[in-house]
């Protein structure tokens, strides 16, 4: 392969000028091509590189020879996958909420062999599965994500018109149904992985993102505004960027058709800097530092929410092929300044378990990730999931932006944390390899402080019962039927019923 041309090769013409000016942008030099004619071409500064942004010629490296053995495929320590895709070795996990079609540990292999001309002349499969090389370099790219239509009928009023959300439900109900669909939940995903030579580590890079953002999709509103879930870096043992808290677990997300999920499951996404790192065998533990954000109840006149020390969180993971254990945790501080007065803040903690396994293929003794066709016995899951503390509300689905990480009391200024306790559990159960059901049970408790309106939401329950047919690969189709209940400090309370269907494709 014949290397790119140098400043000490390009022929000796003066470099066309920007005339935006130096910092402006993209500048063109001209260069000799192979039958000798001038030839333009951009270079790769602009105004917003950084610093070793042009260390290194992509095009002149060769690709490395770990890429294409199948170590680190198999090892949790390899190069290929970020040790923080918790999973059996040489199977990539599942994502949140893409749902039973796609299979929960996806087989990794390495690519095959490929010549210097077939990479700079040919699209080739790249690193991971899925993914192409770039021609000319050694970074392999993957586009991947769902496109889903939602349809639901309401035949009580939700606040929320296209996820259930218990917090939404009206005290007092009142009468009245909802017929909506929606595609706002569609989600795509952008990610990259490049091999270096320093210890044999890739650089990998992940964006997400889906529609979910803004006002409800319904009749006259809703303009789909793209949001940003996911965009971090792995190098090695570190992750950097908007991620998963450390403190929820990723993988214990039930096959549900509702978006939202359980009002009790620890969910938050947020900018931080993640350690993951292997203990022995099967067991990992990971750290992070993440942003904080007090959601507390005050009056605004009164003084302010304080955020100035960021969340602490951390967990250890037991993984095997037949399921993984998690336990979490969370230090955090909750912050008011009073008007004119000093920064009052009170330490937050909290503690989350989780566990899936699945129940008959220990029983049986079968593997439902090596297998080629597990049975549905094999296939069926059984997931669980508890988070307890003062002041870790805002990491629940159903109390984040509730202001239940603490209390201001209005007459004395004092913040007091809340405790909140929330519970789920889910059975999957697959009859074949195209039809399952699933049933989920949720459950949210909050102790309010002595002083809390009597409006304030106190508890509620979610019970979800779903029946999915994966006609082909990739492809689902569902049916849900759900129902909520809030109940408020003053022992008011209601409940919604929703029927809820959707289909799927993952791409």
């Amino acid at each position: 392969m014949a290397a790119r041309p140098t400043d000490a090769q390009s022929p000796d013409v003066a470099p066309l000028s920007n005339p935006l000016g130096a910092d402006a942008g993209p500048s063109r030099a001209p260069v000799e091509t192979s039958t000798g004619n001038l030839q333009y071409e951009y270079d790769y500064l602009n105004a917003q590189n950084v610093p070793g942004a042009l260390d290194n010629d992509p095009l002149a490296d060769d690709l490395p020879a770990y890429y294409y053995s199948p170590r680190p495929y198999r090892d949790d320590e390899g190069a290929v996958r970020p040790i923080a895709d918790y999973g059996p070795p040489g199977y990539q996990p599942r994502e949140q909420q893409e749902g039973p079609a796609v299979p929960e540990y996806a087989r990794l292999a390495p690519p095959t062999l490929v010549t210097e001309d077939q990479r700079d002349d040919l699209v080739v499969r790249g690193i991971y599965p899925g993914s192409f090389l770039a021609p000319g370099t050694n970074t392999s790219f993957r586009l991947r994500g769902f496109v889903r239509l939602g349809a639901l009928m309401d035949f009580d009023p939700v606040g929320s018109t296209d996820s259930f959300v218990t917090n939404t439900i009206p005290v007092a109900q009142r009468a009245g149904q909802n017929f909506n669909m929606s595609g706002r939940a569609s989600r795509i995903a952008f990610e990259s992985w490049t091999p270096t030579d320093y210890e044999d580590l890739t650089v990998h890079t992940f964006v997400e993102g889906d529609f979910f953002n803004g006002a409800p999709q319904a009749a006259g509103g809703g303009g789909n505004p793209f949001r940003l879930r996911h965009a971090f870096i792995d190098v090695g043992y570190f992750r950097f960027g908007q991620q998963n808290s450390a403190f929820m677990d990723g993988t214990n997300w039930p096959s549900l058709v509702d978006f939202q999920g359980p009002n009790s499951w620890a969910n938050q996404r947020q900018p931080s800097a993640r350690v993951t790192l292997p203990v022995c065998d099967d067991l990992f533990w990971a750290g992070a530092i993440e942003r904080p954000f007090s959601d507390i109840t005050f009056d605004p006149a009164l003084g302010a929410a304080v955020q100035d020390v960021p969340d602490f969180t951390t967990h250890v993971r037991y993984q095997r092929t037949r399921g993984h254990a998690q336990l979490g945790a969370l230090v955090r501080g909750v912050g008011y300044r009073p008007a004119g007065e000093a920064v009052t803040r009170q330490t937050a903690a909290g503690v989350s378990g989780s566990v899936v396994m699945h129940p008959w293929a220990v029983l049986m003794g079968t593997d439902p990730v090596h297998d080629p066709d597990p049975s549905g016995w094999t296939r069926s899951r059984l997931l669980m999931q508890a988070t307890w503390g003062p002041g870790v509300g805002r990491y629940l689905n159903d109390l984040a932006g509730q202001g239940l990480d603490g209390q201001v009391n209005p007459l004395t200024g004092d913040i007091e944390l809340v405790e909140a306790l929330g519970w789920n559990f889910s059975y999957e159960h697959w009859y074949n390899a195209q039809w399952l059901s699933n049933f989920t049970l949720g459950k949210v408790d909050v102790d309010n402080s002595a002083f809390a309106a009597g409006g304030t939401y106190a508890s509620a329950q979610y019970v979800a019962a779903s029946l999915w047919w994966i006609p082909l690969p990739r492809l689902a189709i569902a049916t849900e039927l759900m129902w909520g209940e809030r109940q408020n400090e003053d022992g008011q309370s209601a409940d919604a019923q929703r029927l809820h269907g959707m289909v799927q494709y993952n791409f």
